[in-house]
């Protein structure tokens, strides 16, 4: 009897201890999870969105993201983009659309 009631505890005391396992896997997964879905969110707030992209090939996307990318300043960034919205706009009117700028997200373009 007294060997019955040790496996007992014991097998209750495994279940015990792997549920805890579990548990702490399962709160590690969600941080990991968690922690992506913030470092996706960041990038997604540091990429730039390109105005008029729909409207342009990949290889014009890559060519404005380059451009983009060797401006020296933030004005010299401003006029790649302002040039570039100037030409998808008048893109848009030919083909008989409307160019809808991406907002930016708050804080961002003062």
């Amino acid at each position: 009897m007294d060997t019955v009631i040790r496996i007992i505890v014991s097998a209750g005391t495994a279940a015990v201890m792997l549920a805890a396992a579990i548990d702490a896997a399962g709160q590690q997964q969600a941080q990991q999870r968690e922690q992506v879905q913030q470092r996706t969110q960041e990038r997604a707030r540091q990429r730039e969105i390109i105005p008029g992209s729909e409207l342009m090939t990949s290889k014009e996307r890559e060519d404005y993201r380059r451009r983009y990318a060797a401006a020296k300043t933030e004005a010299d960034k401003e006029k790649v983009r302002a040039d570039h919205i100037t030409a998808m706009e008048e893109r848009a009117r030919l083909r008989g659309l409307k160019l809808v700028l991406p907002s930016l997200p708050k804080g961002e373009g003062k």
